[in-house]
């Protein structure tokens, strides 16, 4: 008897030190569904905005831009680096969303860290979200040409109105 209690006592103040993440969710609702998602590597890269002219070093051109249909939000985005590079595409890619123009911005969906192993990547992902929002997307473009040799670009996309 006292070998359960014991054993019981220790699984409880084993699982007591735990933590579990939680995600809150509006209870009407819907989370949010990837419909699809694709990071492909570049095999030719044209500048499409003016973020591009002003990347320098291993990242050499870059976009992020958003769309909708609906209520899917249609992401696109390119990483574009030097030839030496061997990893290349998003640090922190975030969805992001608020209620009015005078709100805050709060993370919606975190895709996280999106990569290839070559010099360049396009993303093309859908995401189905909830109406009567404005959404954006921000990450960090990046390149690694070593272990010591790498670098990062902030982006921010376009906002757009989800009615």
């Amino acid at each position: 008897m006292k070998k359960t209690v014991s054993l019981l006592l220790c699984l409880f103040v084993l699982f007591s030190t735990f933590t579990f993440g939680a995600t809150a969710t509006n209870e009407n609702e819907t989370p949010p569904v990837v419909l699809d998602f694709a990071l492909n590597p570049l095999s030719e890269f044209k500048t499409t905005n003016e973020n591009g002219s002003r990347a320098t070093g291993l990242i050499q051109a870059y976009t992020l831009g958003l769309s909708k249909s609906g209520s899917t939000l249609h992401l696109t985005g390119h990483t574009y680096c030097d030839s030496s590079v061997v990893k290349c595409g998003f640090k922190n890619l975030v969805v992001e969303r608020r209620k009015t123009s005078s709100d805050s911005w709060s993370e919606y969906y975190d895709y996280g860290d999106v990569y290839v192993e070559t010099f360049g990547a396009t993303l093309d992902t859908s995401l189905s979200v909830a109406s009567g929002y404005q959404y954006r997307i921000s990450c960090k473009h990046y390149a690694k040409k070593s272990l010591l040799v790498t670098q990062s670009i902030s982006n921010t996309s376009n906002i757009v109105t989800v009615s």
